[in-house]
């Protein structure tokens, strides 16, 4: 049977199209505790063997914690896939510090025999923490400057394929005494928590700008802290909650709707 030019072409733009399962819609972008360390996870909205191309995100944690974060670790198939990098060293803005990571990729996941499923998370770097604290993923007004150029950011065969920030905090183990009730909210909650030996407790409240909104100096503290908030006379967003209990300190994301 002889084949004519159209028939050519249109095999040839079937082979040369990209592969079956390659990914056309977004990726989002999680931050998981795990122990001593922080796990990045990417959750593709579909099937995915190509090569993924670029990763772009920012982690930012207080500063007055004076935790830290480690070298980076990567394992198995994402070490090859999308090598992930520090993007210059920790940079100040407000009350935070910011790392920023980015990783370009040259290999497909078809080449290293491995494929992602649409839905299902994959952790693609981890990064060792010290000190006691909150890290969180994050878009903000740091992040949108154009000279930092630090938003969350993903392509796939070099088309932008940015999904959201699906789960930005990792909650620190040591952290779990204090609850924020409830969270999100309308901007009334109630926060407490509690030390069993006697200890200087100062906490704050501030706003995604570091203003303080609330302050509060405990001299020799024992047991149980509760405090009921209303936040409703200002601006809703994004809030922190900050504990100093002693020399440990601890900050949490409180959501006002």
């Amino acid at each position: 049977m002889k084949l004519s030019t159209t028939h050519l072409l249109f095999a040839a733009a079937t082979l040369f199209a990209a592969p079956a399962i390659d990914a056309q819609d977004q990726v989002d972008i999680g931050l998981h505790r795990n122990g001593d360390q922080l796990d990045v996870h990417v959750r593709p909205a579909s099937n995915f063997n190509g090569i993924f191309s670029s990763l772009v995100f920012t982690i930012r944690w207080d500063r007055a914690t004076e935790a830290t974060l480690g070298a980076i670790q990567q394992t198995g198939a994402p070490a090859y896939y999308m090598p992930v990098a520090k993007s210059g060293a920790v940079r100040q803005h407000g009350t935070f510090n910011y790392q920023v990571y980015a990783g370009f990729g040259m290999t497909s996941l078809q080449a290293l025999e491995t494929a992602w499923n649409a839905g299902e998370e994959y952790v693609v770097v981890s990064i060792p923490v010290s000190g006691k604290g909150e890290f969180e993923l994050v878009n903000d007004a740091f992040t949108e400057e154009p000279a930092n150029n630090a938003d969350y950011y993903v392509s796939l065969g070099g088309q932008d394929r940015t999904g959201i920030i699906y789960k930005g905090l990792a909650t620190a183990e040591e952290d779990g005494s204090v609850s924020i009730q409830p969270n999100p909210n309308n901007g009334r909650f109630i926060f407490t928590f509690a030390t069993a030996t006697p200890v200087d407790v100062t906490v704050e409240v501030v706003n995604a700008l570091g203003q303080s909104v609330f302050n509060e100096t405990l001299r020799e503290f024992q047991g149980t802290y509760r405090k009921e908030m209303d936040l409703t006379s200002m601006s809703n967003g994004v809030y922190y909650l900050k504990v100093k209990r002693g020399e440990m300190s601890s900050t949490h994301k409180i959501v006002y709707r």
